[in-house]
């Protein structure tokens, strides 16, 4: 017999896949928004609360989020209408769907954010990239030009276009940080990459990098972590029927923020 699962069920199985020990001190993680004893029987994932996402969650009947940005990141005073995140969550709460966020801990963890992102970019022999925070990973690729390995990056994400700064290095040791991880440039340099792939680099920090040796290559924030919610969904589902926990999930359809026109 289907036992009933519950916001709280669902929240116990994603700490023990994904521990909230492992997100950065100044990260908001866990149950956002919802009552603990819930029924859940759907279940979105996405990576940010938007009004595209929240859609999708009322029309899928959803009962939970779960998503890779913290909906609440800093402390609110209030919650009202008046601001587009606020309202967001008042439109959940009044449909009694609950969110729950897996930021830098889904980042971190093994098969997270970053390891989908090695697999998907072919990168082998990986290794965590900062052993202090668990961000980032560094391997070895099949050694190749930059403009042949970005063009690689822009076909295996999906991304509409990649930014590229040349170092004059031929690619063959790859850093990966999904999202924004133009801090680990130094640490890339110093574990002996020659080509760092992450998201939101700055002009500054790209001059950190292609001066001091490192070839950079901005696929985008968004395009380089939305690989991890087809892979966190499928370990979900299998870890739903090991349960016996009748559960349907699905992974939200998200446009790009940034595009190229």
């Amino acid at each position: 017999m289907k036992q009933v699962v519950t916001v709280n069920d669902i929240v116990n199985l994603l700490e023990e896949m994904i521990p909230a020990e492992l997100a950065e001190s100044w990260d908001n993680v866990g149950l956002m928004l919802g009552r603990g004893s819930r029924p859940v029987r759907r279940l979105l994932l996405a990576l940010d609360m938007t009004q595209e996402t929240v859609t999708q969650a009322v029309n899928y009947n959803a009962d939970m989020i779960i998503t890779h940005h913290p909906a609440i990141f800093k402390k609110l005073g209030r919650i009202t209408d008046a601001d587009w995140q606020q309202d967001l969550l008042l439109q959940l709460a009044e449909k009694g769907i609950a969110v729950f966020s897996a930021h830098t801990n889904l980042d971190c963890v093994s098969s997270g954010v970053n390891d989908v992102l090695v697999r998907r970019l072919r990168i082998h022999d990986e290794d965590v990239l900062d052993h202090v925070s668990g961000l980032g990973r560094i391997g070895e690729v099949n050694a190749c030009d930059l403009h042949s390995f970005a063009e690689f990056v822009k076909k295996s994400l999906r991304a509409d276009y990649v930014v590229v700064g040349d170092a004059g290095r031929p690619v063959k040791r790859v850093a990966v940080c999904g999202g924004a991880g133009s801090d680990l440039i130094q640490l890339a340099l110093e574990q002996g990459a020659d080509t760092l792939v992450t998201g939101d680099v700055k002009y500054h920090n790209a001059q950190q990098a292609v001066f001091g040796g490192l070839n950079i290559i901005d696929a985008g924030h968004q395009t380089t972590e939305l690989p991890v919610l087809d892979y966190l969904a499928d370990r979900l589902s299998l870890r739903f029927t090991e349960k016996n926990w009748c559960v349907n999930l699905k992974v939200a359809n998200e446009s790009l923020l940034l595009k190229h026109l």
